[in-house]
């Protein structure tokens, strides 16, 4: 069954009034008929079933039917803090952690990345939403994850007082680490956590020393050394099983 996410103002006694480009989905992709059965997912993550009533100029109407039971968000919050890269690489990773469950993703220009903010950044923040907004559809989450403007390292490292648990995946222990992630992440449960991963070219000992003041435990990701694109996918995969499965 097909889902599409509204806001609150899109509900009126009942009735859902659908736009824009959902609105296209539902008229021009799917080509729903009247009577069609969708699911509706509020902001405050309430899931209703709801029967198409008619098509406006501009939008299509809804009506509520049933509220629904459904638990399928990760049991803990999960930000991930991505070195700054290429938008297509930006897009997969946003693209596939969405489905993975993570709650918040957060570009960040750190001293090796090979892209830089104020010069080469061309993130469009309405297209990135919207890959958030399929994904999630498709995967029946009942939350949209969060996607946070690029910041600089030093920003990002300015606030992190609201977490419970902060971790960086460092490649350099990827072959001996006596930090195991799995070993972790059963602590995530409940918990609000910052994931860093570094650039394409790693974190630098500068960033690795400021890290390792601050309190964050670094772990390794296996044996192998992941692509900057592989390691996040990698990371909510683990804690999926772990705490999921």
């Amino acid at each position: 069954m097909q889902r599409y996410f509204v806001s609150n103002r899109q509900i009126n006694k009942g009735i859902v009034e659908i736009v824009d480009q959902d609105f296209h989905h539902i008229k021009n992709v799917m080509r729903m008929k009247i009577a069609v059965i969708v699911e509706i997912c509020d902001e405050i993550q309430n899931v209703y079933t709801a029967k198409l009533l008619e098509f406006k100029k501009n939008s299509v109407l809804f009506s509520l039917i049933d509220k629904l039971e459904v638990d399928v968000e990760l049991k803990t919050d999960i930000t991930i803090a991505l070195g700054l890269t290429r938008t297509s690489k930006i897009e997969e990773v946003i693209r596939r952690i969405t489905e993975l469950g993570a709650s918040n993703f957060i570009p960040v220009e750190m001293n090796r990345s090979v892209v830089r903010l104020n010069k080469n950044v061309n993130y469009k923040q309405n297209r990135l939403e919207m890959i958030v907004k399929e994904a999630s559809e498709q995967s029946k989450r009942t939350k949209l994850m969060k996607i946070h403007e690029p910041i600089k390292f030093n920003q990002l490292l300015d606030n992190i007082d609201d977490y419970d648990y902060l971790v960086y995946a460092y490649e350099d222990l990827a072959k001996n680490s006596k930090n195991k992630f799995k070993s972790i992440i059963p602590s995530f449960k409940n918990k609000k956590v910052l994931v860093i991963v570094g650039p394409e070219g790693g974190f630098t000992t500068e960033e690795v020393d400021k890290l390792d003041r601050l309190g964050f435990i670094s772990v390794g990701l296996g044996p192998r050394i992941l692509r900057l694109e592989t390691a996040p996918l990698y990371i909510m995969s683990a804690i999926s099983y772990e705490l999921e499965l």
